[in-house]
C-alpha cells in the first residue's frame, strides 16, 4: 500500500520534470561580448563608428540546425523591409555540428549608410549597406541584455539579438538608447512607443 501510494505521488512529479526536459530542450542559451580587448583597436573602432559586438550560442537544440540572419528595416513604425545578411542552408558546410556556435557582427556607422558585416570562425558574409536617417540623432546599436549575461531564447521561433537605433526624445530635449533596448517593449514596437521614426532590428532563426 505504502508503495502504491509512493508511485502515485512521484508520478506527477516525474510527468512534470519530463515535461521541463522537454521544454528545456528547445533553449537556446545566448551570451555576448561586446568590444575588443586590444584597448588601441577598440579606440580606432570607436572613432570609426563601428560596433563590434560576439554572439555565442549554446543548447542541444542548435546540433543540427543552420542559422538564418536577417535585418528588418521599420519606418514610422511600420517594417518596410527585410534583408537576408547570412543564409546558408542546404550546403553541409554551415551545419552546425555541436550544441555551440557563434560569430562577430560588425556594424559601421557612416555619414549616408549604415555598413554591416558577419565574421565566423572559416567564413565571413557580405558585406551590405543600408540607408540611414539622422534628423532624430546618431544611429547606435543596442543589445538586449541590460544587466544580464546570458538570455534564454526559444529555437523554435526568430529572435532579435540587436536593435540599430536613434534614440527616444524626452520632453526636456534629452536622449535615451538604453531606455529604449532595455525596455519591456516588443522591438518591433519601438517607433510607435518610443516615437523613432527609423530603426533596424538584427533577427537570428536556427532551422533546417
Amino acid at each position: 500500500m505504502k508503495q502504491l501510494l509512493l508511485l502515485i505521488f512521484l508520478i506527477p512529479i516525474l510527468t512534470n520534470a519530463q515535461a521541463k526536459s522537454i521544454e528545456n530542450s528547445d533553449v537556446v542559451n545566448v551570451s555576448i561580448q561586446n568590444g575588443l580587448e586590444d584597448s588601441d583597436l577598440q579606440t580606432l573602432f570607436d572613432f570609426e563608428n563601428i560596433n563590434y559586438s560576439e554572439f555565442s550560442f549554446q543548447g542541444k537544440s542548435i546540433e543540427g540546425k543552420y542559422f538564418v540572419i536577417r535585418m528588418k528595416e521599420f519606418s514610422n513604425g511600420d517594417l518596410i523591409n527585410t534583408t537576408t545578411l547570412f543564409d546558408e542552408r542546404g550546403n553541409d558546410y554551415f551545419k552546425i555540428d555541436s550544441t555551440q556556435t557563434s560569430f562577430k557582427f560588425l556594424s559601421k556607422i557612416g555619414n549616408e549608410d549604415l555598413k554591416t558585416w558577419i565574421r565566423g570562425n572559416s567564413f565571413g558574409s557580405k558585406q551590405l549597406y543600408f540607408p540611414i536617417n539622422d534628423k532624430n540623432g546618431n544611429y547606435v546599436a543596442k543589445d538586449f541584455f541590460g544587466a544580464k549575461t546570458v538570455l534564454e531564447e526559444n529555437m523554435n521561433h526568430p529572435f532579435y539579438i540587436l536593435a540599430i537605433i536613434t534614440p527616444n526624445r524626452n520632453p526636456d530635449g534629452s536622449a535615451s538608447y538604453c531606455r529604449v533596448a532595455q525596455s519591456e517593449i516588443d522591438p518591433d514596437n519601438f517607433g510607435k512607443e518610443f516615437n523613432i521614426p527609423h530603426y533596424y532590428l538584427v533577427e537570428i532563426e536556427f532551422t533546417n
